[in-house]
């Protein structure tokens, strides 16, 4: 006959699943939903994807989406996470055809390190290695999976994951990371490739 003896041994420490890792400066704190709210990061289309339902929080009477900025947050951090994981940041390349966007596309890069393509992206980029622009990537980052649609595919032939910036109705297909949020307005996008920025770069250890 065996006995079996089942020790209880007490935990002595508690292990963080929060999304921030336990760190205090990507914790979401109020001021920085308020730069949310005033950029107006929350507001989405007035048409919806299938796919993106799950981060609406609801729907205001004159037809315009809220985006749950919970959601949006956890996602920024998944991003950042994703794009500090990269050991050589010239292997992120970041991309805005929208005009809006070219300009905060820079400075990401300027001071992340990444790869700018500001304006028209050449077809064949990712796919044509006789051509002059043809570039190895490791991660994709763009402002807008409608407008950014020749990228996005061209990255889904050659096993290159993507992080997008999505509004309510923006098509999730071969995005792997969607970060939730108005991608139509200048201030919006804005405010969320700067913290993007500043959520990568406490993980690199540059701040």
């Amino acid at each position: 006959i065996w006995h079996y003896t089942f020790l209880l041994i007490p935990v002595t420490h508690t292990i963080d699943y929060t999304m921030s890792g336990g760190l205090d400066v990507l914790t979401l704190k109020e001021e920085d939903v308020t730069k949310f709210l005033a950029c107006g990061s929350h507001l989405g289309a007035n048409q919806v994807d299938f796919q993106m339902q799950q981060y609406v929080y609801k729907r205001k009477p004159d037809g315009i989406h809220i985006i749950n900025l919970r959601k949006t947050w956890e996602k920024l951090l998944l991003a950042a996470r994703a794009i500090a994981a990269i050991e050589n940041p010239a292997d992120v390349i970041v991309i805005s055809a929208r005009p809006y966007g070219q300009r905060a596309v820079l400075k990401f890069a300027s001071y992340v390190g990444a790869t700018p393509i500001a304006g028209r992206f050449t077809p064949g980029a990712f796919t044509n290695q006789f051509q002059a622009a043809f570039r190895e990537p490791r991660l994709l980052v763009i402002t807008d999976p409608r407008i950014d649609h020749q990228p996005v595919r061209e990255a889904s032939y050659v096993n290159i994951p993507v992080i997008a910036l999505c509004n309510t109705d923006s098509p999730l297909r071969f995005v792997d990371i969607c970060i939730p949020c108005s991608n139509k307005s200048s201030h919006s996008i804005g405010v969320m490739w700067w913290m993007l920025a500043r959520g990568g770069l406490p993980r690199r250890g540059n701040i």
